[in-house]
Formats: structure tokens, C-alpha cells, sequence
């Protein structure tokens, strides 16, 4: 009996090793992972689709950036032609008609789009006293133009290079090589004052001083330039919000040399099935993965703009409620250690175009726009109510200063009865006693406000407000001088 009790004690003891010896050798994973069986069909589709729909959301808004511009470009050669020699000037200020991210209508806009694997190396002469940039299709700033640029705001010959360009670079040039075949023109020049308002006659005429054509050509082989007035036109300049977003990207990359992206940014675009030169050709269950991922991203981009901890460095000031769409990057996303994908797909999502002048604090050269979209109070700006906004005299603008409303979804215009969602220096808006200026915002006029210091909204849709400071003074810098949250009136 006692034999048998130790058989039986030792045959347990077998058991408990094998069963510990089992448990000590399968892995986490693999417990994790369905028990180490197989998932089934459904679940592995599911978790596909999972992946497929995350990469699609990562891979826009890496790559906003192009899309946003190449949304302008195809509006703009839509509407008045394509070619190095048409410069469309918005001759009248940009108005709510023209539907792109966060306009400045207190200026006069000029925009072109350069194609230099069509044309080759491009001669661009910008006349004296522009704000301008160069930038490629990404976005990525060639070079500032102007008091910032290299011409320090007495104009000059840019000579823009393709990415592939390897030939004779002459003198008599500020010569820059872009990464993408594509270039984005983008010229402001500044309204004067008039004996009633804002003056466009000599902005204009000096936006039609610039001349394009390429590199080597005589005086006698070159088109004229058309200057036609943008102003007038309904169009629609925003980036796409449907499947056809991934259609226009693929057409670009397949268009673009390989060298404008680095391989990683590659490779997750070639997750979703967009490769150069290879077919996009998604069945119907990914194109409406693709479509929907659209949809969430615009979303989730929102979601981390609003959301204090999203962009927790873009706060201007501790003490008021205005955000730096640039909050500690430069003008190509960089901080010291990493490149900020959100800040960049936040701001691109409501705004077009990033350079230098636009990030660092050059004093009297440079350009701010500190914007809010929440009051005093903490609460979302709404344009069913009305507020009032100070700000304190000695306003630190060399050039000009300008208050401005926008849908924050996508930084268009709200189209209202008045001509333009803006007040500006030129406007004869009614200053306090002390040089103090207060605007008003609201579906009607104030009571408290004159006709000239108020800016009408929209009722039941959000608001955005952007306060923008051309020739930026030192007090902005120092933050000695503040605009006042916006205060909402009883």
C-alpha cells in the first residue's frame, strides 16, 4: 500500500512539472493571442481593417500639406489658366467667395503655381516691397521674399531650380532648388491708406510688376504676363474632403521625383497602395476605409486643436486665451529633437503656407497672428452672441495691423453682408482717447460698437478670431503689449 502511495505521489509530481514546465514556456504573446489558436477569418479582417484605416489617417495628415496647396492650384488653373505667365491678383481683397484656409483679405493676395519639369529653371523678378515666400508642394519654404528674404524688400531676380537641375547656376540670381517639380508663388503686397478706407491701387500696381519666364529666354520669346482679378470669382480653393483626396495625392507623387520624400514617409503611403508608378487600385471595401479615414482625420486634427493637452505648446500668453499655431517649431515643423506631425496637420488643416518671417521674431520685419477662438470666460466663441475685443494703444505694427473672423473648422470666411469679416488700420475704425481701439463681433451691431469697429458674424456656427500684426514691434515680442481676450457682452 505504501509503494502504491508513492507511485501515486510521483505520477503527481510528473504532472505538476509538465504543467509548470507548459506554463513557464509559453510566451505572453502567445497567451495573449488567442490562446496560441489561430483567429479566425472575421478577426483577422477586422484587425486588417484596423491597421489599413489607421495608416490612411496617419498617411493624411502627413500629407495636408500637399493637398492643401495643390487643392488652390487646380481651382486657380480651373478658373483662369494654367501657365508661368498667369499671376491671378485678387484686386479687390480676397472676400468670402474665395473658399481657402484662413485668407487674409486686409491685403492684396498674388498666387501662382510653377511647374519646372515642364518649364525648367524659372526666373521670377519680385518687385520691391513684397511679403512673399517661395515654397515646394510640400510646403517646405524655398525662401522667404522681401524685408525678410534675401532682397530685404527691394525686390530682385529668384532663379528657382528643379530638384533634378545639374547645369550652369549664373550670377545676378538669389537661386534656390526646390524638391518637388511644383512651386507655390505666393506675394502680398500692402494696402496703403486712402482718404475713405484701404487704398489697392498701388498694391495692385505693384503686384503686376512681377514678370516669370524661364531661364535663358530673350525679352522677344516671352509671353506676357496676365494679371487676371480674382476678386470677382466664386471658387472653391480648399484641399478635398472625399476619396478623390487619395486620387490627387496619388497623381502628385507619381508626378514627383522619388528624392522629395524620404523613404519612411514613402513607405507609409505605400501601406495604403500609393506607390510611384505602380497602379492605385483599391477594391470597393478599402476606397470606403480610405473615405472614412478621411472623415476621422479631419476630426481627430479638430479634436487636438481644441483640446488643451493637443498642442500643449502653442498658448501665446499664461494670462489670455490665444494660441501660436507655430508653438515651438519652425517653419518646417522641426523642434530640437523631433518634427511635430500634429502642430503641421493642425495648422495646414486651416491655413496654407509657412517661412521663417512667419516663425521668428524678427522685430519690424517679421508677421504674427495670434488667434483665439475662446473668450474670456473660457467658453467656445459662438457667432450667435456678441463680444467685444481691446486692443491697448501703441498697437506693435510697422506696416499695418488687421482683426479678422474665420470658421474654425477650416479657416474660410464667414460670408455676411459686410464686404469683408475684417477690421484694419486703413478701415477709419474709432479709436479711444489713448490710441486704444475696440471691435465689436456679433450676427448684428452692438449697441455699444460703431458701424466701423464692428465685424458681423455668423449666428449658430463657431468662431475664430485671428489678430494679425505686419512689421511685428518689439513690445509683441516682449509681451508688453497683449490683445485682450474677447469679452462677450451681456
Amino acid at each position: 500500500m505504501k509503494a502504491v502511495k508513492t507511485h501515486f505521489s510521483f505520477f503527481l509530481l510528473i504532472i505538476f512539472f509538465i504543467n509548470f514546465s507548459a506554463a513557464q514556456t509559453t510566451s505572453p504573446l502567445v497567451q495573449k493571442m488567442y490562446n496560441g489558436e489561430w483567429p479566425s477569418k472575421d478577426e483577422i479582417q477586422k484587425n486588417y481593417d484596423y491597421y489599413f484605416e489607421q495608416a490612411a489617417i496617419q498617411a493624411y495628415m502627413a500629407s495636408l500639406p500637399a493637398l492643401n496647396v495643390i487643392g488652390i492650384r487646380d481651382a486657380s488653373e480651373a478658373k483662369f489658366g494654367k501657365g508661368y505667365n498667369i499671376l491671378p491678383i485678387w484686386k479687390d481683397r480676397m472676400n468670402a467667395k474665395t473658399l481657402i484656409p484662413t485668407p487674409n483679405c486686409d491685403v492684396i493676395y498674388s498666387m501662382s503655381y510653377l511647374d519646372l519639369k515642364e518649364t525648367g529653371p524659372l526666373v521670377v523678378y519680385a518687385p520691391p516691397g513684397v511679403i512673399g515666400m517661395f515654397t515646394d508642394f510640400f510646403q517646405r519654404t524655398l525662401t522667404d521674399v522681401g524685408a525678410a528674404g534675401p532682397d530685404r524688400n527691394a525686390g530682385g531676380l529668384y532663379l528657382l531650380l528643379p530638384p533634378d537641375y545639374d547645369g550652369h547656376v549664373p550670377g545676378g540670381y538669389f537661386a534656390f532648388k526646390s524638391r518637388t517639380y511644383n512651386v507655390f508663388l505666393f506675394f502680398r503686397t500692402v494696402l496703403a491708406a486712402g482718404p475713405n478706407g484701404p487704398d489697392t491701387k498701388k498694391p495692385v500696381a505693384t503686384a503686376e510688376m512681377t514678370r516669370v519666364y524661364p531661364l535663358g529666354a530673350t525679352e522677344s520669346n516671352r509671353p506676357a504676363m496676365k494679371f487676371p482679378n480674382a476678386s470677382p470669382e466664386r471658387i472653391n480653393m480648399m484641399y478635398p474632403t472625399d476619396f478623390s483626396y487619395w486620387e490627387k495625392l496619388k497623381k502628385f507623387i507619381d508626378y514627383e521625383p522619388v528624392g522629395c520624400l524620404d523613404p519612411v514617409s514613402r513607405g507609409q503611403l505605400a501601406s495604403i497602395g500609393i506607390i510611384k508608378g505602380q497602379p492605385f487600385n483599391p477594391d470597393a471595401h478599402q476606397k470606403q476605409i480610405l473615405t472614412d479615414a478621411v472623415t476621422k482625420a479631419e476630426k481627430m486634427i479638430l479634436g487636438f486643436r481644441l483640446h488643451p493637452e493637443g498642442l500643449s505648446m502653442n498658448p501665446y500668453y499664461k494670462d489670455r486665451k490665444y494660441v501660436n499655431v507655430w508653438g515651438g517649431v519652425d517653419a518646417d515643423w522641426q523642434t530640437p529633437t523631433y518634427q511635430s506631425l500634429k502642430t503641421q496637420a493642425g495648422y495646414f488643416q486651416i491655413a496654407f503656407s509657412s517661412a521663417p518671417a512667419m516663425v521668428v521674431d524678427a522685430i519690424g520685419m517679421g508677421s504674427k497672428y495670434p488667434n483665439t477662438y475662446i473668450d474670456s470666460e473660457g467658453n467656445f466663441l459662438n457667432g450667435s452672441n456678441s463680444y467685444k475685443l481691446h486692443l491697448p494703444p501703441n498697437i506693435p505694427a510697422s506696416l499695418y495691423w488687421a482683426v479678422t473672423a474665420y470658421n474654425p473648422q477650416d479657416g474660410t470666411m464667414p460670408e455676411t453682408s459686410q464686404p469683408f469679416p475684417s477690421r484694419n488700420q486703413f478701415d477709419k475704425v474709432k479709436t479711444n482717447s489713448d490710441g486704444s481701439v475696440d471691435l465689436y463681433f456679433g450676427p448684428s451691431k452692438p449697441s455699444a460698437s460703431p458701424s466701423e469697429n464692428w465685424i458681423q458674424t455668423l449666428p449658430n456656427r463657431a468662431l475664430l478670431v485671428a489678430v494679425r500684426l505686419y512689421g511685428t514691434g518689439s513690445a509683441f515680442y516682449d509681451q508688453t503689449w497683449k490683445p485682450d481676450d474677447l469679452v462677450k457682452i451681456k
